[in-house]
């Protein structure tokens, strides 16, 4: 088995895995509060979930200190990036390398090491990253967790998109303005900021378990939707 990490294999540096992770829940995040005078604490639980610790045991075949300055390269970056791997095929995370790359060498011709990640909660389905076009109002059916799209709004001058309880006023789409619901921004097509054309109410949009309906007014003339669908 083997993985891939930002988008790279880890068999293009020799790095074969022995040992996949545990498969790990994320632990929820539940608020315990005490009320002086009161027995018994009260449990708030905040609806999100910590992230999880990916260990992979592997093997290197190669020149362990010819290549080890490459592999770190590779293995460290400045933020979460996608991780995959055989054995989760059909989904990937986000994820980071945050252990120290330690790597038992063998005569300089093999050697083993743990590569150790720290990954968000959710599983993306790799699935989730298809963009659909709606060009009228529409319904979209979630199977999985509640999910934080990216919706680009086409069109001309103004217009309201409703998504579920939530409603974007846009001012002005021009070539387009790109909605990302878990970065909670909006930019132009060509990647400029444009947060201060919408005005949300209800919060960015969500498809939520279930079904959602999508529609909109104005000049807005279709949308396309990355629903960006994941489970724990």
């Amino acid at each position: 088995m083997n993985f891939k990490y930002n988008g790279t294999s880890s068999t293009t540096y020799g790095i074969i895995v022995e040992h996949r992770p545990a498969y790990v829940f994320p632990k929820r995040v539940i608020e315990q509060i005490s009320i002086p005078g009161r027995s018994g604490d009260i449990f708030f639980d905040t609806g999100a979930y910590q992230n999880v610790t990916l260990t992979y045991q592997c093997a290197y075949r190669g020149g362990v200190r010819a290549n080890a300055r490459d592999i770190a390269n590779w293995l460290y970056q400045t933020d979460y990036v996608e991780l995959e791997d055989d054995y989760d095929s059909a989904y990937f995370r986000k994820a980071i390398f945050v252990s120290p790359l330690s790597v038992a060498d063998i005569l300089n011709v093999a050697g083993r090491a743990n590569l150790t990640f720290n990954a968000k909660p959710q599983r993306y389905l790799k699935t989730g990253k298809t963009v659909t076009t709606y060009s009228t109002s529409t319904s979209i059916t979630n199977d999985y967790e509640n999910a934080l799209p990216i919706i680009t709004v086409n069109g001309t001058g103004n217009g309201v998109l409703t998504v579920g309880g939530s409603s974007v006023t846009i001012t002005g789409i021009g070539s387009g303005i790109v909605i990302d619901s878990e970065t909670q921004n909006a930019q132009t097509i060509g990647g400029q900021n444009a947060n201060d054309k919408i005005s949300v109410s209800g919060g960015f949009p969500v498809l939520e378990n279930g079904t959602t309906l999508v529609s909109w007014t104005g000049g807005i003339s279709s949308i396309e939707v990355q629903p960006n669908w994941w489970s724990l």
